[in-house]
């Protein structure tokens, strides 16, 4: 009987130390769906195909671009994109470089995405040259599989992270 005590006491200790989500790894299967939702991501921008694009994210979606504009919901993600790539990004291409998931609970991840984005010229007139930028997404798995329910982008700044005192190389 003491034995079965420590056994679910054991059990209870594991299941309430994971139920947020630290500790859980993200099956395999599940990091592959995630790695094709991002691969999607850059397909749709290369191939300037909005609506495409916008099939990875869920209909009430965030988004924060580079610059802090924030979109609400998917159509308005997919307007603003759409609007974009009609003008500064209707050349431009981006390649995933990495692609980083963890489990952030049940059916929830996180994919941070290092992209090499092509050079653009902003509605403003600035040209900005090619640059790295870091995608944020949080993602949510239902019936209909993975999906961005949140993404936030911004650009990388080379000198700034020559002084990350965490991750700069001494």
């Amino acid at each position: 009987m003491r034995l079965v005590m420590c056994f679910i006491v054991l059990s209870l200790f594991v299941l309430l130390s994971h139920a947020d989500g630290e500790g859980h790894s993200l099956a395999k299967d599940d990091d592959a769906a995630i790695r094709v939702v991002v691969a999607n991501i850059e397909k749709g921008w290369n191939t300037h195909d909005m609506k495409f694009y916008g099939s990875q994210f869920r209909e009430d979606a965030e988004f924060i671009n580079v610059v802090g504009m924030h979109w609400h919901g998917r159509d308005a993600v997919m307007a603003a994109h759409t609007a974009f790539h009609a003008t500064s990004f209707k050349n431009h291409n981006i390649k995933t470089n990495s692609v980083e998931t963890r489990s952030i609970g049940n059916c929830c991840a996180i994919a941070v995405v290092t992209t090499t984005n092509d050079s653009f010229t902003t509605p403003a007139g600035e040209v900005i040259p090619i640059a790295q930028n870091r995608q944020t997404y949080v993602l949510t798995k239902a019936q209909d599989g993975w999906k961005i329910v949140h993404g936030h982008n911004v650009r990388i700044d080379p000198d700034a992270i020559k002084h990350d005192p965490v991750n700069s190389k001494k």
